[in-house]
């Protein structure tokens, strides 16, 4: 199944750029990252296999396009984790949780990181989590557990 870019940009394009602005919160950066997704998915255009929709297609290019971003101008991905929820009770004060969180998602594999921003920078559901990446909801709460558990620990050092 080949894909028509063309009609996928007039379909998803603004939700594509608002994906951008939301992870690099730079309207500049958002619009030249969405103008490379789109090039991407034209590159491949050929090797979609419509497993799943073009829409979570694009959502997945985008977050992972949008992490490799932050990652190569040096911003740190933990500076888009504002959800309290994240974080259990701690005696931390925000610039050291920022320094904690750096810490941690630095050292997390990219899967983790993945379900870290869908969960708690996109606000997805724990299903919608696995689905986006193919995983079991259990996996995913797994994850979370143990990212939750490493920053628990770290704080009460």
């Amino acid at each position: 199944m080949e894909l028509d870019v063309e009609a996928l940009y007039r379909r998803y394009g603004d939700m594509v750029l608002g994906r951008c602005r939301t992870l690099l919160r730079n309207d500049a950066d958002a619009h030249e990252a969405c103008q490379e997704i789109f090039l991407r998915a034209h590159r491949y255009r050929r090797s979609f296999r419509g497993e799943s929709s073009p829409s979570t297609f694009l959502f997945r290019i985008t977050t992972n396009h949008c992490l490799n971003v932050l990652r190569s101008r040096r911003r740190k991905p933990e500076e888009l984790l504002e959800d309290p929820s994240l974080v259990p009770d701690t005696h931390l004060d925000r610039v050291e949780l920022r320094q904690l969180l750096a810490t941690l998602l630095k050292d997390e594999d990219e899967r983790t990181r993945e379900i870290i921003v869908y969960r708690f920078v996109d606000g997805m559901t724990l299903r919608e989590v696995g689905a986006m990446l193919g995983v079991s909801e259990a996996a995913v709460r797994k994850r979370i557990r143990r990212f939750r558990g490493r920053i628990a620990d770290l704080a009460d050092n």
